[in-house]
């Protein structure tokens, strides 16, 4: 029984024999998908290829590979981005002049002067577009570029901070 048991355990990485996919630092040239996280200052920003089998993944899952963390929210589930490893912070306000000091609960739509944006730049293109799509839903594939952006007090920077 405990061998059948392990056997049915592997059986799902067998089947699909696809491998996870894998993250390092961009360099010039990336064969799989580019990613970037553009913290506005509040946290350190980050810039990775993740390579993976097949022909496309979902973009949750590559910036998983990437240890890019993100939260949804109780309203609209994954398909509206609320935190990046932990950014905003539940426990800090958000302060932005003009406006009441922010704690983010992810319960719904973040606030307009303090969200995440989902970025999208098709392979090909030299131009980020804001995705259609959330992180659980919307596919990628190698030659693409995804960002996330924080827009704070109304900027919001492409991914790549340029």
């Amino acid at each position: 029984m405990r061998k059948f048991l392990v056997l049915l355990l592997a059986l799902p990485l067998i089947a699909g024999c696809t491998s996870a996919p894998s993250a390092t630092d961009l360099g010039s040239d990336c064969a799989g998908v580019s990613v970037f996280v553009n913290f506005s200052g509040e946290g350190q920003n980050i810039a990775k290829c993740v390579t993976f089998s097949g022909e496309s993944e979902l973009t949750k899952t590559i910036l998983e590979a990437a240890s890019v963390i993100t939260e949804g929210t109780a309203t609209y589930g994954d398909q509206v981005v609320c935190r990046v490893n932990n950014v905003p912070s539940a426990d800090e306000p958000l302060e932005v002049e003009g406006n009441d000091p922010h704690f983010e609960t992810c319960q719904d739509m973040p606030p307009a002067f303090a969200y995440w944006a989902l970025w999208v730049k098709k392979s090909g293109s030299s131009e980020w577009e804001y995705a259609t799509e959330g992180v659980g839903s919307l596919q990628l594939s190698a030659g693409d570029s995804v960002g996330l952006a924080f827009s704070l007090a109304g900027q919001t920077p492409t991914p790549e901070g340029k």
